[in-house]
């Protein structure tokens, strides 16, 4: 009996060798998917599910990967190059994309320049003008939702609700209001 090392293992070592490893050594018959190679940054459906190759990794594409993206902080600050690993330091990218001390120096650098009172009178009216223009919406989209004059009970009775004011009484009454708080600021300044 001759013994010896097969041919199938020769060819294993060889393909070791010259960095080939997923080669094959010996010709089966059976069942071979079609294998597609991708490279960084292709998306791809597979199985129902969206996948991509990120930084050498293969990984699934999901709905919350722009969450992640908007949430995550880096290592060190864009501007100076800082740690950025203390809570200040998140809320103050979060808001400015730089670090806390950067956004410090900048803040005294506005004071110094006497520019600081006008950057936060800036930034209060541009809240106060979303903050109104979201409760005007808020308020409009409720008074569409109430034009429905009547309601079943639990009990399957009809209930007619349609006393009171009308939707434009209701929506004048509404833009006064508005009116009033605008000039309430106004004169606050």
């Amino acid at each position: 009996m001759k013994k010896g090392i097969s041919e199938a293992k020769v060819q294993r070592m060889r393909n070791l060798i010259t960095s080939k490893y997923n080669n094959k050594t010996q010709v089966r018959s059976g069942y071979t998917g079609q294998v597609q190679d991708y490279k960084e940054g292709d998306v791809w459906e597979e199985r129902g599910k969206q996948w991509t190759i990120r930084n050498g990794i293969k990984r699934t594409v999901t709905k919350l990967d722009a969450a992640r993206k908007a949430v995550s902080i880096p290592l060190s600050c864009p501007k100076c190059g800082g740690a950025m690993n203390h809570q200040a330091h998140k809320h103050t990218y979060n808001r400015w994309g730089i670090c806390f001390i950067c956004t410090s120096k900048w803040e005294q650098q506005m004071k110094r320049e006497g520019t600081y009172e006008a950057f936060l009178k800036e930034i209060e009216d541009k809240n106060f003008n979303v903050w109104l223009k979201d409760i005007t919406k808020e308020y409009y989209e409720w008074l569409e939702l109430r034009d429905s004059k009547s309601f079943v009970t639990e009990a399957g009775d009809i209930e007619d609700w349609s006393g009171g004011k009308t939707k434009q009484q209701m929506r004048e009454e509404f833009d006064e209001q508005v009116i009033k708080i605008r000039e309430a600021r106004d004169e606050k300044k």
